[in-house]
Protein backbone atom coordinates (compact mmCIF):
# COMPACT_ATOMS: atom_id res chain seq x y z
CA UNK A 1 0.00 0.00 0.00
CA UNK A 2 1.48 3.20 -0.98
CA UNK A 3 1.18 5.69 1.95
CA UNK A 4 1.51 9.60 1.54
CA UNK A 5 4.49 10.33 3.97
CA UNK A 6 6.12 7.86 1.47
CA UNK A 7 6.21 10.26 -1.48
CA UNK A 8 8.27 12.92 -2.08
CA UNK A 9 7.27 16.51 -0.86
CA UNK A 10 7.52 18.16 -4.02
CA UNK A 11 5.38 15.56 -5.61
CA UNK A 12 2.37 15.30 -2.88
CA UNK A 13 0.86 18.31 -4.62
CA UNK A 14 0.79 16.62 -8.03
CA UNK A 15 -0.48 13.41 -6.18
CA UNK A 16 -3.50 14.71 -4.44
CA UNK A 17 -4.46 17.06 -7.66
CA UNK A 18 -4.44 13.66 -9.84
CA UNK A 19 -6.20 11.74 -6.96
CA UNK A 20 -8.49 14.26 -6.14
CA UNK A 21 -9.48 14.65 -10.47
CA UNK A 22 -9.66 11.14 -11.27
CA UNK A 23 -12.13 10.76 -8.10
CA UNK A 24 -14.39 13.51 -9.36
CA UNK A 25 -13.98 11.60 -13.04
CA UNK A 26 -15.33 8.96 -12.01
CA UNK A 27 -18.23 10.29 -10.28
CA UNK A 28 -19.22 11.83 -13.16
CA UNK A 29 -19.32 9.07 -15.32
CA UNK A 30 -21.07 6.87 -12.78
CA UNK A 31 -24.30 9.36 -13.14
CA UNK A 32 -25.69 7.27 -16.12
CA UNK A 33 -27.64 5.94 -17.28
CA UNK A 34 -30.27 8.24 -16.22
CA UNK A 35 -33.71 6.93 -15.67
CA UNK A 36 -37.26 7.99 -14.85
CA UNK A 37 -38.53 8.13 -11.60
CA UNK A 38 -40.77 5.85 -9.92
CA UNK A 39 -43.93 8.59 -10.36
CA UNK A 40 -42.34 8.82 -13.78
CA UNK A 41 -42.13 12.76 -13.08
CA UNK A 42 -38.60 13.59 -12.98
CA UNK A 43 -34.86 11.86 -13.79
CA UNK A 44 -32.80 9.83 -11.27
CA UNK A 45 -29.12 8.92 -12.06
CA UNK A 46 -27.46 5.67 -11.17
CA UNK A 47 -27.53 6.08 -7.58
CA UNK A 48 -31.00 6.52 -7.98
CA UNK A 49 -30.53 10.83 -7.03
CA UNK A 50 -32.98 12.79 -8.85
CA UNK A 51 -31.40 14.64 -11.96
CA UNK A 52 -32.51 18.43 -12.44
CA UNK A 53 -32.35 18.59 -16.12
CA UNK A 54 -30.21 21.98 -16.81
CA UNK A 55 -29.75 22.24 -20.40
CA UNK A 56 -27.53 24.32 -22.54
CA UNK A 57 -28.45 24.66 -25.98
CA UNK A 58 -25.80 23.76 -27.59
CA UNK A 59 -26.98 22.50 -31.92
CA UNK A 60 -23.45 23.04 -33.55
CA UNK A 61 -21.15 21.46 -30.89
CA UNK A 62 -20.12 18.81 -32.88
CA UNK A 63 -19.07 20.31 -35.59
CA UNK A 64 -18.16 23.63 -34.63
CA UNK A 65 -15.63 23.03 -32.67
CA UNK A 66 -12.30 20.73 -32.34
CA UNK A 67 -12.19 17.91 -29.58
CA UNK A 68 -10.06 20.56 -27.63
CA UNK A 69 -12.10 23.48 -27.63
CA UNK A 70 -15.22 21.11 -27.38
CA UNK A 71 -13.80 19.89 -24.00
CA UNK A 72 -13.34 23.30 -22.85
CA UNK A 73 -16.94 24.03 -24.01
CA UNK A 74 -18.54 21.57 -21.74
CA UNK A 75 -15.97 22.22 -18.67
CA UNK A 76 -17.01 26.27 -19.00
CA UNK A 77 -20.93 25.64 -18.72
CA UNK A 78 -20.37 22.78 -16.50
CA UNK A 79 -18.87 25.03 -14.13
CA UNK A 80 -21.96 27.32 -14.68
CA UNK A 81 -24.42 24.34 -13.35
CA UNK A 82 -25.49 23.41 -16.49
CA UNK A 83 -25.46 19.14 -16.59
CA UNK A 84 -27.30 18.93 -20.29
CA UNK A 85 -26.55 19.56 -23.68
CA UNK A 86 -28.95 20.14 -26.49
CA UNK A 87 -26.55 18.53 -29.46
CA UNK A 88 -27.75 17.61 -32.73
CA UNK A 89 -25.09 14.94 -34.38
CA UNK A 90 -25.85 15.68 -37.39
CA UNK A 91 -25.58 19.69 -38.15
CA UNK A 92 -26.55 20.84 -41.42
CA UNK A 93 -26.40 25.09 -41.21
CA UNK A 94 -24.04 26.89 -43.24
CA UNK A 95 -23.23 29.18 -39.69
CA UNK A 96 -21.49 26.34 -38.31
CA UNK A 97 -21.47 23.01 -39.96
CA UNK A 98 -19.65 24.27 -43.41
CA UNK A 99 -20.73 23.90 -46.48
CA UNK A 100 -21.02 20.67 -47.67
CA UNK A 101 -21.66 19.91 -43.47
CA UNK A 102 -18.20 18.61 -41.85
CA UNK A 103 -16.36 18.24 -39.20
CA UNK A 104 -12.72 19.71 -39.71
CA UNK A 105 -13.24 18.69 -43.69
CA UNK A 106 -15.10 15.15 -42.37
CA UNK A 107 -18.53 15.26 -44.17
CA UNK A 108 -21.26 12.76 -42.05
CA UNK A 109 -22.09 11.14 -45.00
CA UNK A 110 -19.79 10.35 -48.42
CA UNK A 111 -22.29 11.20 -50.84
CA UNK A 112 -24.44 14.15 -49.73
CA UNK A 113 -27.91 13.72 -49.35
CA UNK A 114 -27.50 10.05 -49.70
CA UNK A 115 -28.33 9.29 -46.04
CA UNK A 116 -27.68 5.32 -46.20
CA UNK A 117 -23.14 6.48 -47.15
CA UNK A 118 -22.54 7.53 -43.29
CA UNK A 119 -18.80 8.02 -42.83
CA UNK A 120 -16.99 5.97 -40.22
CA UNK A 121 -14.82 9.06 -39.64
CA UNK A 122 -17.42 11.52 -38.88
CA UNK A 123 -19.38 9.25 -36.34
CA UNK A 124 -15.77 8.30 -34.89
CA UNK A 125 -15.68 11.74 -33.74
CA UNK A 126 -19.07 11.84 -32.35
CA UNK A 127 -18.46 8.67 -30.47
CA UNK A 128 -15.20 10.52 -29.01
CA UNK A 129 -17.42 13.70 -28.23
CA UNK A 130 -20.48 11.81 -26.54
CA UNK A 131 -17.91 9.81 -24.17
CA UNK A 132 -16.18 12.64 -23.55
CA UNK A 133 -19.54 14.30 -22.30
CA UNK A 134 -20.35 11.07 -20.36
CA UNK A 135 -16.98 11.52 -18.13
CA UNK A 136 -17.47 15.39 -17.57
CA UNK A 137 -20.96 14.28 -16.13
CA UNK A 138 -22.96 15.22 -19.16
CA UNK A 139 -26.57 14.21 -20.35
CA UNK A 140 -27.17 15.02 -24.01
CA UNK A 141 -30.09 15.42 -25.98
CA UNK A 142 -29.41 14.02 -29.21
CA UNK A 143 -30.94 15.03 -31.84
CA UNK A 144 -30.72 12.28 -35.01
CA UNK A 145 -31.49 14.63 -37.92
CA UNK A 146 -32.22 17.97 -37.43
CA UNK A 147 -34.90 18.72 -39.58
CA UNK A 148 -34.78 22.84 -39.73
CA UNK A 149 -37.47 25.31 -41.24
CA UNK A 150 -39.06 24.42 -44.12
CA UNK A 151 -38.43 27.07 -46.63
CA UNK A 152 -34.45 27.45 -45.54
CA UNK A 153 -32.44 25.19 -47.06
CA UNK A 154 -29.35 26.66 -44.76
CA UNK A 155 -30.72 25.29 -41.81
CA UNK A 156 -31.74 21.82 -41.56
CA UNK A 157 -31.65 18.10 -43.15
CA UNK A 158 -35.25 18.24 -44.70
CA UNK A 159 -34.52 19.09 -48.19
CA UNK A 160 -31.53 16.58 -48.11
CA UNK A 161 -33.74 14.06 -46.75
CA UNK A 162 -36.31 14.85 -49.89
CA UNK A 163 -33.53 15.06 -52.46
CA UNK A 164 -33.64 11.90 -55.17
CA UNK A 165 -30.17 11.37 -53.98
CA UNK A 166 -32.00 9.89 -50.92
CA UNK A 167 -35.03 8.02 -50.25
CA UNK A 168 -36.99 6.63 -47.29
CA UNK A 169 -35.08 3.17 -47.11
CA UNK A 170 -31.82 5.04 -47.13
CA UNK A 171 -33.29 7.07 -43.61
CA UNK A 172 -34.38 3.12 -42.25
CA UNK A 173 -30.69 2.57 -43.18
CA UNK A 174 -29.41 5.48 -41.03
CA UNK A 175 -31.84 4.62 -37.82
CA UNK A 176 -30.40 1.13 -37.81
CA UNK A 177 -27.07 2.43 -37.86
CA UNK A 178 -27.77 5.13 -34.91
CA UNK A 179 -29.61 2.57 -33.16
CA UNK A 180 -26.86 -0.13 -33.73
CA UNK A 181 -24.37 2.45 -32.99
CA UNK A 182 -25.47 4.32 -30.14
CA UNK A 183 -27.57 1.47 -28.11
CA UNK A 184 -24.66 1.56 -25.89
CA UNK A 185 -24.19 5.10 -24.73
CA UNK A 186 -25.61 5.26 -21.55
CA UNK A 187 -25.69 9.25 -21.47
CA UNK A 188 -27.99 10.38 -24.45
CA UNK A 189 -32.28 10.92 -24.85
CA UNK A 190 -32.83 11.23 -28.54
CA UNK A 191 -34.68 14.15 -29.88
CA UNK A 192 -37.27 13.92 -32.71
CA UNK A 193 -37.71 16.45 -35.08
CA UNK A 194 -36.34 19.87 -34.66
CA UNK A 195 -37.71 23.39 -35.81
CA UNK A 196 -40.24 20.60 -37.78
CA UNK A 197 -43.15 19.23 -37.71
CA UNK A 198 -41.79 16.41 -40.08
CA UNK A 199 -45.16 15.90 -41.49
CA UNK A 200 -46.30 15.61 -45.23
CA UNK A 201 -43.70 14.08 -47.36
CA UNK A 202 -40.99 14.07 -44.50
CA UNK A 203 -42.93 11.74 -42.47
CA UNK A 204 -42.01 8.30 -44.03
CA UNK A 205 -38.36 9.18 -43.58
CA UNK A 206 -39.03 10.70 -40.01
CA UNK A 207 -40.57 7.47 -38.93
CA UNK A 208 -37.86 5.22 -40.65
CA UNK A 209 -35.19 6.98 -38.67
CA UNK A 210 -36.97 6.42 -35.70
CA UNK A 211 -38.03 3.10 -36.13
CA UNK A 212 -34.16 2.35 -37.64
CA UNK A 213 -33.11 3.37 -34.38
CA UNK A 214 -35.98 1.46 -32.11
CA UNK A 215 -35.08 -1.34 -34.08
CA UNK A 216 -31.78 -1.99 -32.06
CA UNK A 217 -32.04 0.69 -29.52
CA UNK A 218 -34.92 -0.12 -27.08
CA UNK A 219 -33.08 1.20 -23.79
CA UNK A 220 -33.04 5.55 -24.46
CA UNK A 221 -36.04 7.53 -23.55
CA UNK A 222 -37.24 9.79 -26.48
CA UNK A 223 -38.73 13.51 -26.96
CA UNK A 224 -39.28 15.68 -29.59
CA UNK A 225 -38.83 18.84 -30.75
CA UNK A 226 -41.04 20.21 -33.13
CA UNK A 227 -42.18 23.48 -34.65
CA UNK A 228 -42.15 26.30 -32.22
CA UNK A 229 -46.02 26.72 -33.09
CA UNK A 230 -49.53 26.26 -31.18
CA UNK A 231 -50.31 22.82 -31.80
CA UNK A 232 -46.82 21.38 -31.61
CA UNK A 233 -45.07 22.55 -28.36
CA UNK A 234 -45.63 19.55 -26.54
CA UNK A 235 -44.36 16.38 -28.13
CA UNK A 236 -46.33 14.44 -26.72
CA UNK A 237 -49.60 16.16 -28.64
CA UNK A 238 -47.86 15.37 -32.09
CA UNK A 239 -50.63 13.92 -34.12
CA UNK A 240 -47.88 11.72 -35.57
CA UNK A 241 -44.87 11.49 -33.30
CA UNK A 242 -46.80 11.01 -29.65
CA UNK A 243 -46.48 7.30 -29.93
CA UNK A 244 -42.58 7.57 -29.46
CA UNK A 245 -42.31 9.98 -26.89
CA UNK A 246 -41.12 9.32 -23.23
CA UNK A 247 -40.65 12.73 -21.64
CA UNK A 248 -42.57 15.81 -22.77
CA UNK A 249 -39.98 18.54 -23.30
CA UNK A 250 -41.84 22.24 -24.00
CA UNK A 251 -40.88 24.11 -26.78
CA UNK A 252 -42.26 27.75 -26.86
CA UNK A 253 -38.89 29.74 -28.15
CA UNK A 254 -41.48 32.66 -28.32
CA UNK A 255 -44.08 32.90 -25.72
CA UNK A 256 -47.38 34.16 -27.31
CA UNK A 257 -46.95 30.91 -29.85
CA UNK A 258 -48.76 29.58 -27.03
CA UNK A 259 -51.99 31.51 -28.02
CA UNK A 260 -54.48 31.15 -25.30
CA UNK A 261 -52.37 28.78 -22.98
CA UNK A 262 -49.58 31.19 -22.51
CA UNK A 263 -48.48 32.52 -20.25
CA UNK A 264 -46.08 29.52 -20.18
CA UNK A 265 -46.76 28.24 -16.30
CA UNK A 266 -50.39 27.80 -17.77
CA UNK A 267 -49.56 25.03 -20.53
CA UNK A 268 -46.65 23.27 -17.72
CA UNK A 269 -49.38 22.97 -15.46
CA UNK A 270 -51.79 21.40 -17.66
CA UNK A 271 -49.45 18.83 -18.77
CA UNK A 272 -47.74 18.32 -15.15
CA UNK A 273 -51.21 17.19 -14.55
CA UNK A 274 -51.15 14.64 -17.42
CA UNK A 275 -48.47 11.76 -16.05
CA UNK A 276 -46.06 12.32 -17.86
CA UNK A 277 -42.86 14.44 -16.94
CA UNK A 278 -42.57 17.28 -18.00
CA UNK A 279 -39.12 19.92 -19.11
CA UNK A 280 -38.73 23.43 -20.67
CA UNK A 281 -36.86 22.42 -23.49
CA UNK A 282 -34.28 24.99 -25.77
CA UNK A 283 -35.87 28.21 -24.79
CA UNK A 284 -34.24 31.86 -23.71
CA UNK A 285 -31.89 32.49 -26.43
CA UNK A 286 -30.03 35.33 -25.07
CA UNK A 287 -30.02 38.89 -27.36
CA UNK A 288 -31.23 36.38 -30.08
CA UNK A 289 -33.61 37.12 -33.00
CA UNK A 290 -36.18 38.21 -33.07
CA UNK A 291 -35.07 40.82 -30.16
CA UNK A 292 -38.50 40.06 -28.85
CA UNK A 293 -39.03 40.20 -24.47
CA UNK A 294 -38.82 36.26 -24.83
CA UNK A 295 -34.87 37.13 -25.61
CA UNK A 296 -34.32 40.93 -24.72
CA UNK A 297 -35.86 41.17 -21.09
CA UNK A 298 -33.96 39.47 -18.58
CA UNK A 299 -36.34 39.58 -16.32
CA UNK A 300 -38.93 37.32 -18.77
CA UNK A 301 -36.21 34.88 -19.12
CA UNK A 302 -36.23 34.84 -15.09
CA UNK A 303 -39.54 34.38 -15.18
CA UNK A 304 -39.99 31.69 -17.47
CA UNK A 305 -37.03 29.77 -15.71
CA UNK A 306 -38.57 29.84 -12.19
CA UNK A 307 -42.34 29.52 -12.92
CA UNK A 308 -41.74 26.47 -14.64
CA UNK A 309 -40.09 24.99 -11.85
CA UNK A 310 -42.63 25.42 -9.31
CA UNK A 311 -45.45 24.45 -12.74
CA UNK A 312 -44.34 20.94 -12.55
CA UNK A 313 -41.41 20.84 -14.52
CA UNK A 314 -38.38 18.39 -14.01
CA UNK A 315 -35.48 20.91 -15.81
CA UNK A 316 -35.27 23.80 -17.33
CA UNK A 317 -32.79 25.38 -20.31
CA UNK A 318 -30.80 28.70 -21.62
CA UNK A 319 -28.87 29.58 -24.51
CA UNK A 320 -26.46 32.73 -23.78
CA UNK A 321 -25.58 35.13 -26.11
CA UNK A 322 -24.79 38.96 -27.19
CA UNK A 323 -27.09 40.45 -30.08
CA UNK A 324 -23.82 39.75 -32.88
CA UNK A 325 -22.64 36.38 -31.42
CA UNK A 326 -25.43 34.03 -30.54
CA UNK A 327 -23.36 30.97 -28.34
CA UNK A 328 -24.84 28.16 -30.55
CA UNK A 329 -22.40 29.08 -33.38
CA UNK A 330 -19.73 28.83 -31.69
CA UNK A 331 -17.20 31.84 -33.37
CA UNK A 332 -16.72 33.59 -30.60
CA UNK A 333 -18.33 31.65 -27.17
CA UNK A 334 -15.78 31.76 -24.65
CA UNK A 335 -16.86 35.53 -24.07
CA UNK A 336 -20.86 34.42 -23.27
CA UNK A 337 -20.21 32.20 -20.03
CA UNK A 338 -19.97 35.45 -18.43
CA UNK A 339 -22.87 36.97 -19.63
CA UNK A 340 -25.42 38.34 -17.18
CA UNK A 341 -28.26 35.36 -17.80
CA UNK A 342 -25.81 32.63 -17.45
CA UNK A 343 -24.61 34.55 -13.87
CA UNK A 344 -28.90 34.23 -13.25
CA UNK A 345 -29.43 30.64 -14.79
CA UNK A 346 -26.77 29.45 -12.39
CA UNK A 347 -28.61 31.11 -9.73
CA UNK A 348 -31.80 29.70 -10.46
CA UNK A 349 -30.05 26.32 -10.49
CA UNK A 350 -28.78 27.26 -7.26
CA UNK A 351 -31.35 27.81 -5.73
CA UNK A 352 -33.83 24.89 -6.74
CA UNK A 353 -30.59 22.16 -6.00
CA UNK A 354 -30.32 23.70 -2.75
CA UNK A 355 -34.20 22.07 -2.08
CA UNK A 356 -36.03 19.04 -2.40
CA UNK A 357 -36.87 20.38 -6.10
CA UNK A 358 -38.22 16.54 -6.64
CA UNK A 359 -41.05 16.87 -4.34
CA UNK A 360 -42.36 20.28 -5.28
CA UNK A 361 -46.04 20.29 -6.06
CA UNK A 362 -47.56 23.35 -8.04
CA UNK A 363 -49.75 24.93 -5.58
CA UNK A 364 -52.74 26.65 -7.19
CA UNK A 365 -55.38 26.28 -4.42
CA UNK A 366 -55.27 29.54 -2.66
CA UNK A 367 -54.86 28.46 0.54
CA UNK A 368 -51.60 29.26 1.79
CA UNK A 369 -51.44 32.50 -0.57
CA UNK A 370 -54.56 34.44 0.16
CA UNK A 371 -53.88 38.02 -0.99
CA UNK A 372 -51.40 39.48 -3.39
CA UNK A 373 -51.21 36.70 -5.96
CA UNK A 374 -52.50 38.58 -8.93
CA UNK A 375 -54.96 37.13 -11.83
CA UNK A 376 -54.26 33.27 -12.94
CA UNK A 377 -53.34 34.23 -16.50
CA UNK A 378 -51.65 37.37 -16.46
CA UNK A 379 -47.57 37.05 -16.63
CA UNK A 380 -47.50 39.06 -12.84
CA UNK A 381 -49.53 35.95 -11.44
CA UNK A 382 -47.19 34.35 -8.42
CA UNK A 383 -46.64 30.74 -9.39
CA UNK A 384 -46.24 28.79 -6.21
CA UNK A 385 -45.04 25.20 -4.77
CA UNK A 386 -44.79 23.05 -1.91
CA UNK A 387 -42.82 20.03 -1.23
CA UNK A 388 -44.46 16.89 -0.46
CA UNK A 389 -42.97 16.47 2.90
CA UNK A 390 -44.08 20.47 3.87
CA UNK A 391 -40.73 21.07 4.59
CA UNK A 392 -40.49 24.11 1.84
CA UNK A 393 -43.03 26.29 0.12
CA UNK A 394 -40.95 28.56 -2.56
CA UNK A 395 -43.49 31.35 -4.66
CA UNK A 396 -42.00 33.17 -7.42
CA UNK A 397 -43.16 37.27 -7.45
CA UNK A 398 -42.77 38.46 -11.07
CA UNK A 399 -42.70 42.24 -9.86
CA UNK A 400 -42.40 41.98 -6.35
CA UNK A 401 -45.15 43.46 -3.85
CA UNK A 402 -46.99 42.25 -0.62
CA UNK A 403 -48.08 38.56 -0.21
CA UNK A 404 -51.20 37.63 2.73
CA UNK A 405 -49.89 33.91 3.80
CA UNK A 406 -51.90 31.66 5.78
CA UNK A 407 -49.36 29.72 8.21
CA UNK A 408 -51.71 26.91 9.51
CA UNK A 409 -51.87 25.64 5.77
CA UNK A 410 -48.21 24.81 5.30
CA UNK A 411 -47.96 22.30 8.14
CA UNK A 412 -45.02 22.79 10.34
CA UNK A 413 -44.56 24.34 13.44
CA UNK A 414 -41.92 26.84 13.17
CA UNK A 415 -41.13 28.59 9.85
CA UNK A 416 -38.33 30.49 8.46
CA UNK A 417 -38.26 32.62 6.10
CA UNK A 418 -36.15 34.29 3.05
CA UNK A 419 -36.28 36.25 0.09
CA UNK A 420 -34.21 34.95 -2.32
CA UNK A 421 -32.84 37.46 -5.10
CA UNK A 422 -32.69 35.90 -8.54
CA UNK A 423 -30.15 38.79 -9.67
CA UNK A 424 -27.22 37.93 -7.37
CA UNK A 425 -28.06 35.25 -5.91
CA UNK A 426 -28.21 36.21 -2.50
CA UNK A 427 -30.91 34.71 0.56
CA UNK A 428 -31.70 37.56 2.84
CA UNK A 429 -33.69 36.50 6.01
CA UNK A 430 -37.05 37.32 6.36
CA UNK A 431 -37.10 35.53 10.17
CA UNK A 432 -37.95 32.51 12.01
CA UNK A 433 -41.70 32.67 13.68
CA UNK A 434 -44.86 30.39 14.70
CA UNK A 435 -46.21 28.55 11.62
CA UNK A 436 -49.55 29.97 12.95
CA UNK A 437 -52.27 32.40 11.54
CA UNK A 438 -51.58 34.76 8.67
CA UNK A 439 -48.53 37.05 8.14
CA UNK A 440 -47.38 39.42 5.66
CA UNK A 441 -44.60 39.93 3.74
CA UNK A 442 -43.52 42.14 1.90
CA UNK A 443 -40.01 42.47 -1.09
CA UNK A 444 -37.55 45.41 -1.27
CA UNK A 445 -38.06 46.57 -4.51
CA UNK A 446 -40.55 46.21 -7.71
CA UNK A 447 -38.00 43.90 -8.81
CA UNK A 448 -39.02 40.09 -9.21
CA UNK A 449 -38.48 37.95 -6.03
CA UNK A 450 -38.52 34.63 -4.65
CA UNK A 451 -40.18 33.61 -1.44
CA UNK A 452 -38.44 30.90 0.49
CA UNK A 453 -40.11 29.57 3.29
CA UNK A 454 -38.58 26.31 5.34
CA UNK A 455 -39.64 24.31 8.35
CA UNK A 456 -36.79 25.20 10.82
CA UNK A 457 -36.84 22.94 12.50
CA UNK A 458 -34.82 20.52 9.96
CA UNK A 459 -32.20 23.43 9.53
CA UNK A 460 -31.87 23.83 5.97
CA UNK A 461 -29.21 25.55 4.18
CA UNK A 462 -29.59 28.96 3.26
CA UNK A 463 -31.24 28.98 0.17
CA UNK A 464 -28.53 28.91 -3.51
CA UNK A 465 -26.53 27.01 -0.86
Amino acid sequence: MLYLSMIPSQLKAIFILVLICTVGFTASAQVFPLKLSANRKYLTDNRNKPFLVKEISAWGLIQALSENDEAAFIDSVKRKGFNTLMVSIISFDTRFAGGPPNWQGIPPFKILGDFSTYNTAYFDHADRFLRMAQQKGMEVLLVPCYLGYKGDKNQGWWSQLLSPANSVDKSHAYGRFLGQHYKGFSNIIWVAGGDNKGDSTLSPHIDNIIGGIKEFDKRHLWTGHFESKQGTNWPSEHPRYAQYIDIDGLYAFIEKDLGKDAPQYKTELAHYGKGKMIFQMDQSYEHDIPHVADNENPQWIRRKNYEGLLSGCAGTSFCPGLKDNPEYVFKNWQPLMNTGGMTEARNCFNLFSSRAWQRLVPDTSNKIITEGRGQFGSINYVCAAQTTDHNTYIAYLPLGGTLTLNLDVLKIKTARAWWYDPRNGLAVPIGIFAAQGTKKVTTFTGEDWVLVIDNADIQLPKPGK
